[in-house]
């Protein structure tokens, strides 16, 4: 009898430690700090608990010694979405193709975002890099490359959930001062709000955390970085240093509680970042920002977690009204694109970086969202979709954004190439 009740007891020993072990290993873990270590997200799974998931009943939180962490405060939990490039017009000579993207979308600014939208309606802060000007006027450009959609096109950008974008980028100049103007006062008409070239904006919603954000283009996309002498780069690199050095300065003044650097860089085209970019998309986080969205390569390029931020290097193309199929069906990656997603926590006066997600898209619902692979006569319909989980198209995208994409970078020559290709 007495050995009996000696193994009950045991028993319950056992079985207690063993509740006791799995509650206090579901405590959500923090991201980690891995400098140089690249992310391999899932589409719908985050580094750590979900958002707003609290400790396992019974547990405490950590004793932290960072004087801005309230251990008893209540966390609040705010996610920032980011998408690539939106460019709301075709070419001016391609406006009246019927397969344009005036043509396609017509008056339903409703269209472009009606198959994304709701992965944006419910986070506190929607970014997109705007990379053409709106206007009804008349102007002209003497670029290879210029793009002007309508002013109501700015809808497009509310009606998907888009509250602010960066105006800071090779195009936004490409009919002068006055489109630019006009670009403005349509964004302003529908309450997106935007910073330009080296310009701090201070993002608050109804009393949320204050976020600034600072945009930077200043000349350093590979194509006209690579037309400078070995000294001139140095120097225009060192200026970008002291452009991010004296934002993460300004925004602190302003009272931002956590900031997001948005940087114009990397090469047209490719899938791989170049070392400047990497330098100082790096460098903003050694500056102070918490995150670095970056545009430009038209492609989608990796993620990285670095110090206790995270780099998204390239979310390529969104809405992209320049090209009727990109790649000319000899690239399946170049419809590749996708949302990335940051959960950042306020406890007391203390905001880090919660969790990250990616959801891979296409740039457009004609794609087999499935396998993903676009043929000659594919066509951009301007409607960016999601791609099904675990598909060849979706593991695809996740590959590019582990960095572990295997695929050739996308090359054309030269513009005039570029040009032909589109059949103009």
């Amino acid at each position: 009898m007495k050995l009996v009740k000696t193994l009950i007891i045991v028993v319950l020993v056992f079985a207690l430690a063993l509740l006791l072990w799995v509650r206090l290993g579901s405590v959500p873990q923090p991201v980690p700090s891995a400098p140089q270590t690249t992310i391999a997200p899932s589409a719908t799974a985050s580094v750590t608990a979900e958002p707003g998931q609290e400790p396992a009943p019974g547990t405490e939180p950590a004793e932290s010694e960072d004087p801005g962490i309230d251990v008893d405060a209540e966390p609040e939990y705010f996610t920032v979405s980011m998408v690539g490039d939106c460019t709301l017009s075709a070419s001016p000579d391609k406006r009246d193709w019927g397969i344009g993207f005036q043509r396609t979308v017509g008056d339903n600014t409703d269209y472009p975002f009606a198959n994304t939208v709701q992965f944006l309606n419910d986070d506190y802060l929607t970014i997109a890099n705007l990379e053409c000007s709106l206007s009804d006027k008349k102007y002209s450009s003497i670029e290879q490359f210029s793009f002007l959609g309508k002013a109501d096109y700015a809808k497009i950008l509310s009606s998907g959930s888009v509250e602010f974008v960066t105006l800071a980028n090779n195009h936004t100049l490409d009919f002068g001062e006055g489109a630019y103007r006009d670009t403005t006062d349509a964004l302003d008409a529908v309450g997106v709000r935007y910073a330009g070239e080296n310009e701090c904006y201070l993002y608050q919603n109804e009393g949320g955390l204050k976020i600034g954000l600072f945009c930077m283009y200043n000349g350093l996309t590979g194509n006209a970085f690579s037309l400078l002498s070995a000294s001139a780069q140095e120097k225009l690199v060192a200026e970008s240093k002291d452009w991010i050095d004296a934002a993460v300065k300004k925004l602190d003044e302003m009272g931002a509680e956590y900031t997001i650097a948005c940087l114009h860089m990397g090469t047209e085209g490719n899938y791989e970042t170049t070392d400047v970019q990497v330098e100082l998309c790096r460098y903003a986080i050694d500056a102070g920002f918490g995150s670095v969205y970056c545009t430009h390569a038209h492609r989608l390029q990796p993620a990285e977690l670095y110090g206790d931020g995270i780099i998204f290097y390239g979310l390529g193309n969104w809405i992209f009204g320049g090209h009727t199929n990109p790649g000319n069906g000899k690239d399946p990656a170049s419809y590749d694109t996708g949302i990335g997603k940051i959960t950042l926590c306020r406890r007391g006066s203390k905001v880090t970086l919660d969790s990250y997600s990616f959801i891979p898209c296409s740039i457009s619902s004609a794609l087999d969202p499935e396998n993903g692979v676009p043929g000659a006569n594919t066509l951009n319909n301007y409607q960016p979709t999601p791609y099904v989980e675990g598909g060849k198209a979706w593991e695809r995208a996740m590959s590019i954004i582990s960095g572990t994409y295997e695929g050739a970078n996308y090359t054309v020559g030269n513009y005039w190439d570029i040009l032909r290709d589109m059949g103009g």
